[in-house]
């Protein structure tokens, strides 16, 4: 994956939306789409670093898709995210409430 599509699934990941990505870097919303459509603008060194901070990862990982201390998540694991991320809040809350008590009985 590229810097665009990493973002991408990072803001999704953590249900952020640009507007609030643009919130915690100080950069504008549209220069945020700029780096994120379909042929992307390459983000300024500084920038890229705001954003992987804001993202809770490393630039390292936005770039490449992994670092030794960012593993690639397996496409199960990716699967699992996106389709979490489209579940109302109740459900969401039932498959955490199902996810603990499955941990518990390990």
């Amino acid at each position: 994956m590229n810097f665009s599509e990493n973002v991408h699934f990072q803001m999704e990941c953590k249900g952020m939306i640009i507007k609030e990505l643009s919130q915690k870097t100080g950069i504008s919303e549209n220069t945020l789409k700029s780096y994120l459509k379909t042929n992307p603008v390459e983000p300024k060194a500084i920038n890229s670093v705001k954003i992987a901070r804001a993202l809770g990862v490393s630039v390292e990982y936005l770039v490449t898709g992994g670092t030794e201390k960012t593993p690639q998540l397996s496409a199960e694991t990716r699967f699992v995210a996106e389709t979490f991320d489209t579940l109302s809040e109740n459900d969401k809350k039932s498959v955490i409430a199902l996810l603990k008590e499955m941990k518990s009985h390990r």
